[in-house]
């Protein structure tokens, strides 16, 4: 009975939704704080492993599920151009917010409200022209990949302030910059526009983008130690190098990087769709706290305020601190949303994005 009346309200304020999604951004969370907390560095061994494989893969998804969301978001609006340009602006001030509060994370809510502000325009393209303008944006961030992007410049009000410096972050050499990780989103988009309670489709994408993603994977791996660059070294040149347009290692910027994040990005949704359904008493913790995605993503980069990363510490500490803090939050989803519909912040969300009447 006392089960029962815990679950009962999160399934309901779950209904309408399609859980899969949910489910892939709890596990975007996931990755998002073992990113934060993790650091393998030269240790070896599965943990290492793990950690070393996840690495630059967290922010992709997050980008990915941004833009099926958006997709979603229009469908369902009343004003989705109004909706879309009020959560710019919310995710971009809350991200200045963070900026000023925090200098040991990097920061990624301005450049997602980047792309909520274009996002009315990509909308109306094509699917062919989106993944179109991804392969632009993706070759182009190849080249400034190298020559601007090392070190990253921030994105906060100073910045905003001069003006060009911002736009400068936003789009060439800040932490996430629209060249390339536009390329995450327009797919995203095109995603959100299949039918994604289907099993097949769910099934192909699975199957496509774990195919993508371990292939380049291994690929870009393979060319890496036949040419023998050094990734690390070469990122802090200011040169074009053919040779680098291979580097698959997390957030270089690079194709090879692009398309195996990509892939692991679709198989990761893809995964989450087919095994939601199945299986939604084990996973709906994770879906609980995907639906508050944007106030677990504030509230875990403020923890770091408290609770720092035990880095050097060994990673059983590491990994145990994941695990704690991803238990802890996900419980308090679970609680917060035995009571509310939304979010704290989700609620923000919602100002100027009044759904249609449905029968």
């Amino acid at each position: 009975m006392v089960g029962t009346a815990i679950e009962s309200p999160i399934r309901v304020r779950l209904q309408g939704r399609i859980v899969g999604i949910d489910v892939a951004r709890g596990l975007a969370m996931l990755g998002m704080v073992i990113a934060h907390y993790v650091w393998a560095g030269d240790d070896t061994g599965p943990a290492a492993a793990v950690a070393r494989a996840m690495g630059g893969r967290a922010m992709p998804l997050f980008m990915l599920l941004g833009g099926v969301g958006v997709t979603l978001l229009t469908r369902r609006s009343a004003h989705p151009d109004r909706g879309l340009v009020i959560r710019a602006a919310i995710l971009f001030l809350i991200g200045l917010l963070l900026d000023e509060t925090t200098d040991r994370i990097a920061i990624v809510l301005e450049f997602y409200g980047l792309l909520f502000l274009v996002a009315p325009v990509l909308r109306r393209l094509a699917s062919w022209a989106l993944l179109t303008l991804a392969a632009v944006v993706t070759a182009v961030g190849a080249w400034t990949g190298q020559v601007a992007y090392w070190p990253p410049n921030p994105t906060n009000f100073d910045t905003v302030v001069d003006g060009l410096p911002a736009i400068r972050s936003l789009l060439i050499d800040g932490y996430y910059p629209f060249f390339p990780v536009f390329a995450f989103f327009a797919i995203g988009l095109v995603l959100g526009r299949l039918d994604l309670r289907d099993r097949r489709v769910a099934a192909v994408l699975a199957g496509v983008g774990a195919g993508v993603g371990l292939v380049s994977l291994l690929a870009a791996n393979v060319l890496t130690a036949r040419i023998g660059i050094d990734r690390v070294a070469n990122r802090s040149t200011e040169a074009f190098d053919w040779a680098r347009l291979v580097d698959v290692s997390g957030h270089s910027a690079m194709p090879a990087w692009v398309v195996s994040a990509a892939g692991t990005s679709v198989a990761v949704l893809g995964l989450s769709l087919l095994v939601a359904p199945r299986i939604p008493d084990l996973v709906r913790p994770i879906a609980v706290l995907g639906s508050v995605a944007l106030s677990f993503y504030v509230f875990q980069v403020l923890t770091t305020l408290v609770i720092p990363s035990p880095a050097e510490t060994g990673l059983a500490r590491e990994w145990l601190t994941v695990a704690v803090l991803y238990a802890g939050f996900t419980l308090a989803a679970i609680l917060w949303k035995r009571w509310f519909r939304s979010g704290p912040l989700e609620a923000l969300l919602r100002v100027g994005s009044t759904t249609r009447a449905r029968r």
